[in-house]
Formats: C-alpha cells, structure tokens, sequence
C-alpha cells in the first residue's frame, strides 16, 4: 500500500464495484479497531487513518455519480432537486421574486388610476 490511491480510477468504476468495494473497507476498518482495543502493533494502529481516507474517498466518488445522474435525469425538466440547488444565504432564498415584486394590490391600483402622476410646465 505503498502507492498513493488514485480518485481518477474510482470515477471509472460502476457504482456496484464501489459499492463493494466500499463494504470491504468498513469490514477492515472494523478488524482494525478491534486491533486497536486489544493492544495491536503500531505498524496496523497507522492504518487506521489511511482505510478512512480511503472510505472518504469512495464516498465522494460514489456522491458525484449520484449528483451527476440526477442532473442528467432532470436536465430536460429545468427543475433541481432542493439538495441540488445552489444555498446562497437564507435571506436571499426567502426573498420575493420579480413577479412577487411587481404585483400590487386592489387599493394601489385604484391610487395609480385615479391620481397618475402630475405633469408641470416650467417656465423659463
């Protein structure tokens, strides 16, 4: 394990493949924590660290080609799911839109019908 670990090769696997793959990491994971409650050598205890950056690793991959797959499905329909959407902040997601914005009600109407703006001549 001496190589460093390439993402570039996850992304070319089939979900299912990284799938398994992903179970035999947690399974060894597993077998070195309980190493580690009874008293293993140090060489197992560094590995620790390296299984779960590879278990990361997988789940990012495996993430993306969800991500990816459910962009392409709503692609046509121009609609993202909410976890899909850009989160910007919490007011700028509640605020109205242009629409929202322009519409005015009954009374306002009725205000700008009846007394539209006065035009002035001035003198010169």
């Amino acid at each position: 394990m001496s190589q460093k670990f390439k993402v570039k090769k996850l992304r070319e696997q089939k979900p299912e493949d990284l799938l398994k793959d992903l179970e035999k990491l947690k399974g060894e994971l597993i077998q070195l924590r309980t190493v580690k409650v009874s008293a293993g050598n140090a060489q197992k205890l560094g590995r620790i660290g390296l299984v779960r950056k590879r278990i990361a690793k997988y789940l990012t991959v495996i993430n993306e080609q969800r991500r990816n797959s459910v962009k392409n499905a709503t692609k046509s329909s121009g609609k993202l799911p909410v976890d899909l959407r850009g989160k910007q902040t919490r007011a700028i997601r509640q605020r109205l839109t242009r629409s929202e914005r322009a519409q005015k009600t009954q009374r306002q109407w009725k205000r700008l019908n009846n007394f539209p703006l006065r035009k002035f001549a001035l003198k010169e």
